[in-house]
């Protein structure tokens, strides 16, 4: 077991702000089901940091692929309580820095694979003009 959670670190060491909890393999896409680490975030207006866990929010989002079949990362995220009773965010949803920013449904390793590889082919395009 300890051999292939070693495995999983490195297949998938972008994704190690995350706990990995599972890796399925559904034939064309590799299914990886993971959640945030139970750390206190800090709420995004006042800054206090918190723990309290309000509920769950789940995210699916792509990530590189892996021998040539798609990635797809289930995350679980968490819904926080600011702590703070004066503060207008009363609860927030973690963030998940370094590897999907708000509103992404990329992981931000999996951006930049796709950014280099249209930069590549606009350059190669504009020297075969």
């Amino acid at each position: 077991m300890r051999v292939v959670n070693e495995f999983v670190g490195v297949v998938f060491s972008g994704l190690s702000a995350l706990v990995v909890e599972g890796v399925t393999d559904e034939g064309e896409v590799i299914r990886v089901s993971a959640r945030t680490r139970d750390e206190p975030v800090p709420c995004p207006v006042c800054g206090t940091p918190t723990g309290r866990v309000h509920g769950f929010h789940g995210r699916v989002v792509a990530d590189v692929p892996v021998d040539g079949r798609r990635v797809v990362v289930d995350v679980r995220v968490r819904r926080l309580v600011c702590p703070v009773l004066g503060c207008p965010r009363q609860t927030f949803r973690e963030q998940i820095p370094g590897i999907v920013e708000r509103y992404q449904r990329r992981t931000n390793r999996l951006a930049d694979q796709l950014g280099s590889v249209v930069k590549e082919l606009l350059t190669s395009a504009r020297q075969g003009e």
